[in-house]
């Protein structure tokens, strides 16, 4: 058996929380938490306003907070509400509803301040870099900074209030699932790096359902060979392996 059935989504209308809708659908008792009315059923609610999150995540188990302004040119205005507030909401009410486990949606661009060439979705190939989760951050955006207050935030709760957390810096997922959806742009090489693919990203939300663990960061992206993170830690941690290699895309076609 799982070690947690009842898991709530947020943000279960973006690109991540589709594809962990249809990828973890019978394994879990899913519930989806979404801002504005979708295709599939979910609760409504405005993570930012303390009155709607409250009493939102009765009966549910651990929580995957999604749930952002997701653009690194987020403005403040956008990043301290969705963002900031949306988090210390989120942690607050599963403190008060005895949600064991909060899984954090962090990102890569944390630490792409070490790789970024001109804006944050573009990296400079000639940084042949392997990151570790201990290196310093390096923040690409306000909206990088926003996801470094959710990882300490956690940290606090998980210390403070028992709260069982774990952030996960997740690479560049796209709705189409291959990464030659930026070949020939910009952000071609950022991709190649930092390639995560739905396969990928199912498997390690699963991890981060199973493992057992107080606190805990990781990297997901996938076994990317152009990658800039080191995955070892996160293989053994979180026992996540990735399977998918953004390159395979590229050598498949003529």
């Amino acid at each position: 058996m799982a070690r947690y059935q009842s898991v709530g989504i947020t943000g279960a209308n973006g690109v991540v929380g589709r594809v962990l809708m249809k990828g973890l659908a019978g394994e879990y008792q899913l519930k989806a938490f979404t801002r504005r009315p979708v295709d599939f059923p979910s609760t409504l609610v405005n993570f930012e306003q303390a009155s709607e999150v409250r009493g939102a995540f009765a009966g549910l188990e651990a929580v995957i907070h999604l749930a952002a302004d997701p653009s690194p040119a987020a403005p403040w205005e956008s990043v301290r509400e969705h963002n900031l507030e949306g988090i210390y909401q989120v942690c607050e009410e599963c403190v008060r509803s005895g949600v064991k486990r909060l899984i954090f949606a962090s990102t890569n661009h944390t630490q792409h301040g070490n790789t970024i060439r001109t804006t944050p979705e573009t990296l400079d190939p000639r940084k042949r870099l392997h990151m570790r989760l201990s290196d310093p951050p390096n923040p690409d955006s306000l909206y990088a900074v926003s996801k470094l207050f959710g990882e300490n935030i956690g940290k606090l709760y998980s210390q403070q209030q028992g709260l069982e957390f774990i952030g996960l810096r997740i690479g560049w997922i796209v709705e189409a699932n291959t990464p030659l959806v930026m070949r020939g742009t910009p952000a071609e090489d950022y991709l190649r790096a930092m390639f995560l693919s739905h396969r990928d990203c199912v498997a390690a939300h699963r991890c981060a359902l199973e493992v057992d663990t107080r606190y805990l960061l990781a990297y997901v992206v996938s076994d990317n060979d152009r990658r800039v993170f080191d995955l070892e830690e996160t293989r053994r941690a979180l026992g996540f392996a990735p399977q998918d290699d953004a390159e395979t895309y590229f050598t498949e076609v003529p």
